[in-house]
């Protein structure tokens, strides 16, 4: 399965302010759930959840399958999301339903610990416009260092800029 971590990201490398809250220009947070609704699935963590599931951005993100990554256990009740404890049944779970692609939206949490395990093909990191200081760092926890290559870059609105990195996996 190809997995891709699709996040918009301060020019500081914070995905959200110090209040927890990411920044998104006009335009932006609609383009990105055009992107996860056209492949049909998102994997967040819980304060993503916790901030979508009855907000009125979350109304916007309708994919098919939308799955909550927390060690924690989690009621999603009729929320139209599944819960899943570890990166690999999140995958499991889209694999089962014969997705072939996963879009993966963060938070910190969620990003770093499909990049530990060497599960994420791609990187697309929306450079927005803002400088937070402190806030949210993408990845957060230490980690070994990530090979990227930049397959390409392009302008998309508002002075963002789109960048688009293949993960280069160390050979087993």
């Amino acid at each position: 399965m190809k997995t891709t971590l699709f996040l918009s990201v301060s020019v500081d490398g914070l995905i959200s302010d110090k209040n927890g809250i990411p920044y998104f220009p006009d335009g932006a947070w609609q383009d990105w759930c055009s992107l996860v609704n056209g492949v049909g699935n998102v994997i967040a963590g819980r304060s993503s959840y916790e901030q979508l599931k009855d907000d009125e951005m979350g109304s916007l993100l309708n994919p098919q399958h939308m799955i909550v990554l927390s060690s924690r256990d989690l009621d999603t009740g009729d929320s139209g999301w599944q819960h899943a404890k570890s990166p690999e049944e999140a995958l499991e779970i889209l694999e089962s339903a014969g997705v072939n692609e996963a879009i993966i939206g963060g938070g910190r949490a969620v990003n770093h610990s499909f990049l530990k395990k060497g599960l994420i093909d791609y990187i697309i990191l929306d450079l927005q416009p803002v400088a937070f200081g402190t806030g949210t760092p993408i990845f957060g926890d230490e980690m070994d260092v990530a090979q990227l290559k930049l397959i390409n870059s392009r302008p998309i609105n508002d002075g963002v800029i789109r960048l688009k990195y293949e993960v280069i996996h160390p050979e087993s």
